[in-house]
C-alpha cells in the first residue's frame, strides 16, 4: 500500500486526546505528520467535541495543545451519518462508536485510528471480513506498519515517541 500525502486517517477521540496529552507519543507524532501536510486529517466535530468534553479532566497544557492542534491542521470534516448509515454499520461495533466507524468508511477514509479497545479496535476483523473499505488501527500499530512507507517519510518527522 502506498502512503502519501493523500492518505487519509479518520481521528477517532481518544486518540486526539493522547495526541493533545503526550507530545511524544503516537498520536501527536501522527497528527504532527498531518500537520506538516503529510497526511490527510478527517473527524466529525462530534468527535472533536468527545474529545474537547474528555480534555477538560487534563491539564491546561493538554486542552491548549489540543487547539493549537486544531488550528494547525487542515481538517476534512466530515457529516455526522444519518440514521439510516447507522443502522447499516451497528452490526460491526456497539451503539456508541457506531457514528465513529460509519464516517470513517462513508469518508473513504483508508486508516480509522483509535485507541478503544473493547468496542472499535475488536471489531476490526469483523470489518475486514466484511470488505469495508478501511483498516482500524491504534496509532502505533499504523506508525510500525505503515509509517515508513510514505513516499516522503525522510522529511516527516521520525517516529521516535512512544507508540501507544
Amino acid at each position: 500500500m502506498r502512503i502519501g500525502a493523500q492518505t487519509s486517517l479518520f481521528f477517532d477521540a481518544p486518540v486526539l486526546v493522547a495526541g493533545a496529552h503526550s507530545p511524544t507519543g503516537g498520536s501527536a507524532l501522527l497528527l504532527e505528520a498531518c500537520k506538516a501536510g503529510g497526511l490527510k486529517a478527517q473527524t466529525t466535530s462530534l468527535i472533536l467535541l468527545e474529545a474537547l468534553n474528555a480534555l477538560r479532566r487534563f491539564p491546561q497544557r493538554s486542552l491548549d495543545r489540543f487547539y493549537q492542534q486544531l488550528a494547525g491542521i487542515d481538517w476534512e470534516l466530515l457529516p455526522a451519518p444519518s440514521a439510516e448509515t447507522l443502522r447499516h454499520y451497528e452490526r460491526y461495533v456497539a451503539a456508541k462508536d457506531v457514528h465513529v466507524l460509519a464516517a470513517a468508511v462513508e469518508g473513504k477514509a483508508e486508516f480509522l485510528l483509535t485507541l478503544h479497545r473493547r468496542h472499535i479496535l475488536a471489531a476490526a476483523e469483523a470489518v475486514e471480513g466484511a470488505h469495508l473499505p478501511i483498516i482500524i488501527l491504534r496509532p502505533g500499530d499504523f506508525i510500525r506498519q505503515y509509517y515508513r512507507q510514505h513516499q516522503d517519510y525522510p522529511s516527516l518527522s521520525p517516529a521516535t515517541g512512544e507508540t501507544e
